[in-house]
């Protein structure tokens, strides 16, 4: 049996993960940066504005591989009804070091433009 036609071309999508409350987080994430992946789950590394955070892409894993799932069985993605994540840290007032909050959304990938690749070769002196 073959896979289902996907509804959604993955190359047209991303899922965004964007920053809605911080506070006393270690690694220096501030509200409104965004985490931005793909519709096979890996992230952007290029287009994300917060500092990669463990504590959080481990939380997002499970609707990351949901949303991927749907995609896959030929239904167009969709953001699971818990939208709002947290960290695993559990905050400067229970302990830890601080807390981060993000909002899962999709949106249209911007068109991708192709850049020619560096010149590795070298000359001799």
């Amino acid at each position: 049996m073959s896979a289902p036609e996907t509804a959604v071309d993955p190359a047209a999508v991303e899922i965004v993960a964007t920053v809605t409350r911080a506070f006393h987080c270690a690694n220096r994430i501030e509200v409104g940066q965004e985490f931005v992946f793909g519709l096979d789950g890996r992230i952007d590394a290029a287009r994300s504005t917060a500092s990669l955070c463990l504590g959080v892409l481990a939380k997002l894993q499970p609707a990351l591989m949901a949303m991927q799932d749907r995609v896959d069985n030929g239904l167009p993605p969709q953001v699971p009804r818990m939208r709002v994540y947290d960290c695993y840290d559990t905050g400067i007032d229970h302990g830890g070091t601080g807390k981060v909050y993000v909002e899962l959304s999709l949106r249209p990938r911007p068109a991708l433009t192709e850049t020619p690749a560096p010149d590795t070769e070298r000359t001799a002196p």
